[in-house]
């Protein structure tokens, strides 16, 4: 029966518009593995160490991106297939997002590895496919996005969005059961991946994505590697991080903001021995149980809306 409703949903689908869902589950897919290699990451999952996680390490992340591609599918789905407006798009998902939760969690065998980004990426493929539906183009190849498309993507967002943190909060007194943002707000008015979803990711639209595309064509020996680390590490010097907040309290995010800072004032990964001060920084954050893993999150949303702009990062490839 499942198969069935969802091949008669796909069989509502003009055109091409079937395959640039799959498109865009794809680069969403690809964003969340490209976040996931990239090395070193101090206090985070990546190919050498687990950073400050015990119950998970890089084939644990393998396992759980390969599961969302279905679910990236489905969000792509909702946005293509929506009639209403944009905020009533964000109820829609929000079911979604449950369901490819629980995918998670069956093949991590209950780790969260990717709750975190199930929820941003989410919102960020079914907003492009909403707006790719509203701008009602007839192109045969799938069509990309310029700057000024991707900035009416994140008004889009903000208005999917609007009032989530009253609406989400309004009555936490009644639940028995608090998510870690949920307690977090309590204890601290934190607010978190909602606060920065509400107001539209700020953080990538306005700082992270406008670095990203003066990268291109000024390369000079900066490699993807180290484009893509500078980024996360300006995402960690803004970011209200949440699972920061949760593992180690607001001083640990005061932690993290000020050691980000830092590194970047020293050149970021221009350095000469910028890997050698990840390493180091991996030690401390593991010590103290720290892991950004809100701003890996909004790495691998930043990388998503990379390749729907087809900003061009790729390195020279070299036989030895």
């Amino acid at each position: 029966m499942y198969l069935q409703k969802e091949n008669e949903t796909v069989n509502r689908l003009p055109g091409k518009t079937e395959e640039w869902a799959h498109q865009l589950a794809r680069h969403a897919q690809q964003a969340v593995l490209y976040e996931a290699v990239l090395f070193p990451k101090p206090g985070l999952v990546d190919p050498v160490n687990s950073g400050s996680h015990k119950d998970m390490d890089i084939f644990t992340f393998m396992d759980s991106a390969s599961s969302l591609y279905h679910g990236f599918l489905k969000f792509a789905l909702k946005g293509f297939l929506h009639e209403g407006d944009a905020t009533s798009l964000f109820s829609d998902i929000r079911m979604v997002g449950m369901e490819v939760e629980r995918d998670m969690f069956q093949e991590t065998k209950g780790i969260n590895t990717h709750k975190g980004v199930i929820f941003s990426m989410g919102i960020a493929v079914a907003a492009v496919a909403f707006f790719i539906k509203q701008r009602n183009a007839h192109h045969e190849e799938f069509p990309l996005l310029t700057a000024a498309e991707t900035g009416t993507v994140f008004d889009l967002i903000q208005q999917m969005t609007e009032d989530l943190i009253s609406k989400d909060f309004g009555k936490l007194g009644t639940k028995k059961e608090l998510t870690n943002g949920e307690i977090l707000f309590i204890e601290y008015g934190f607010l978190g991946i909602r606060g920065e979803a509400e107001a539209g990711y700020p953080s990538i639209r306005e700082v992270v994505l406008p670095y990203l595309r003066k990268q291109e064509g000024k390369r000079n020996g900066y490699s993807t590697k180290q484009i893509y680390l500078d980024i996360l590490f300006q995402l960690m010097s803004r970011v209200e991080d949440s699972t920061v907040v949760f593992r180690g309290g607001i001083e640990a995010l005061a932690y993290v903001k000020k050691v980000a800072t830092e590194f970047l004032l020293e050149g970021g990964m221009r350095q000469k021995d910028a890997d050698a001060k990840l390493l180091f920084m991996n030690e401390e954050f593991c010590k103290k149980r720290i892991s950004p893993g809100g701003s890996a999150d909004l790495l691998a949303v930043t990388i998503f809306f990379g390749k729907l702009e087809k900003l061009t990062l790729e390195d020279e490839h070299v036989c030895i």
